[in-house]
């Protein structure tokens, strides 16, 4: 049975490794010349790192297994890491249960009200947003964490995530953020542990797509998929590079919007859906610098004149030994997949990006900057809105032989490795049953 899979992120490189291990005939087709989508690494000094930044969380359990599978548990690394908040001007510890009761902009009562929220969202089940979908997540977090809790930790957040987007959002979604963190806590008391693989995503990438190749699986680089042809509601072939590739099945692990761009003329319920859901990309700035910002991991914002999701200072988690003391930092802007932010060029974005650092860290200077990269992705995240399960497409698509993985199906979490690795591999036992 010849299987195409159109993508080389983590779902594809999982379903290519599951299916060749089956003695499938598998082909794999990535755009890029690097495998490894949104997890993808460029060269940087004497190593490699992500282009966007990512971290393991302790019930990250799809990733663990694979590592285990493949002797490769030694290669996670744990980390206790701190959290902060730029707020009124003043950065401020924002990890552990002490930075909360010192956190000087909310009352004593405010502090155990947001305290006992976040211990009762951790203890619920894996299924505990169920109940809260079909709610606003401004209402909830209101309701559970009170009005200056929201505003000043949660508001920002979720303006700075979705934008104009933000009045829609289900609770659902903010309950996941909470929920996967706060399991990253083994004690209310104790900071989050959050993990990293050594030589980063691109060691288990680089293993995936070894495997693959070892069981007579065939991975195709920098080659653009541009139609899926089908013939009666029967997918038959995939075309690249003007040759058709002949498929029994083809999963594609590409984004619903460029699905859609290579499979048009498609109708029905099914599709429809697909076509009603609605995605923001992400502008991310990645700088070497040398010094540090902070000692923190994540450092959340709140200031109107920043307009970033976070900066997240990835040294403070993978200290990268290749790079000799520089530091690396990532700084997200999420916004609308049209935006004209695109069209921006990298040097503008360091540069106001480079102007937040200032105000963070005063004695910042441009001098500071050592290499700068910008990466962009029309179509990072999907909107979550309220009742947004009901739009959720099933893996096995209503074409016959055609399958899907997409971030969407995550709902309420986002994409993560070890989420993309749980949607790959789901795909190939549908296609092995």
């Amino acid at each position: 049975m010849k299987v195409t899979i159109i993508g080389g992120g983590v779902a594809g490189l999982a379903a290519a490794y599951d299916l060749s291990k089956k003695d499938y005939d598998v082909t794999l087709i990535e755009k890029s010349p690097a495998l490894g989508g949104l997890a993808s690494s460029f060269p940087l000094e004497e190593g490699f790192i992500e282009r966007y930044y990512h971290f393991v969380c302790l019930n990250d359990y799809p990733l663990f297994e694979m590592l285990n599978e493949f002797d490769m548990a030694d290669k996670l690394h744990w980390v206790k890491t701190k959290m902060g908040i730029f707020y009124d001007s003043s950065l401020l510890p924002f990890g552990r249960a002490v930075d909360l009761l010192k956190f000087p902009y909310l009352s004593f009562a405010e502090k155990m009200k947001f305290g006992l929220g976040l211990m009762a969202v951790k203890s619920q089940s894996e299924k505990g947003w169920l109940d809260i979908e079909n709610v606003r997540a401004d209402e909830w977090l209101k309701k559970e964490f009170g009005e200056n809790v929201y505003k000043i930790l949660h508001e920002p957040l979720i303006r700075h995530k979705f934008g104009d987007y933000a009045d829609k959002l289900s609770a659902a979604w903010m309950w996941a953020r909470i929920h996967r963190i706060g399991k990253s806590r083994t004690k209310i008391l104790q900071r989050e542990i959050l993990g990293f693989i050594e030589g980063g995503t691109k060691t288990l990438v680089d293993e995936i797509s070894r495997r693959i190749t070892a069981n007579g699986g065939k991975i195709v680089t920098s080659t653009k998929v541009e139609r899926i042809v089908h013939k009666n509601n029967t997918v038959c072939a995939v075309e690249a590079n003007g040759e058709e590739i002949e498929s029994d099945a083809v999963i594609s692990t590409v984004p619903s919007p460029e699905l859609l761009e290579i499979l048009p003329d498609v109708n029905g319920d099914y599709w429809e859906k697909i076509r009603k859901i609605e995605s923001i990309g992400v502008v991310c700035a990645l700088l070497l610098i040398k010094d540090s910002i902070s000692e923190n991991f994540w450092l959340n914002i709140n200031d109107s004149r920043i307009k970033l999701a976070g900066i997240i200072e990835y040294s403070n988690l993978n200290p990268c030994g290749f790079l000799k003391g520089a530091r690396v930092i990532y700084m997200p802007q999420y916004i609308s997949s049209d935006s004209p932010i695109f069209k921006k060029s990298s040097e503008d974005i360091v540069k106001e990006y480079s102007s937040y650092l200032k105000l963070i860290k005063p004695e910042f200077s441009d001098d500071w900057i050592l290499k700068s990269f910008v990466f962009r992705d029309r179509f990072a995240q999907p909107i979550c809105d309220i009742g947004f399960r009901q739009l959720i497409p099933g893996i096995k698509t209503s074409m016959d032989g055609l399958y899907i993985t997409d971030s969407c199906q995550l709902h309420p979490d986002d994409r993560t490795i070890a989420n993309s690795i749980n949607l790959g591999r789901t795909a190939a036992k549908m296609i092995s049953k």
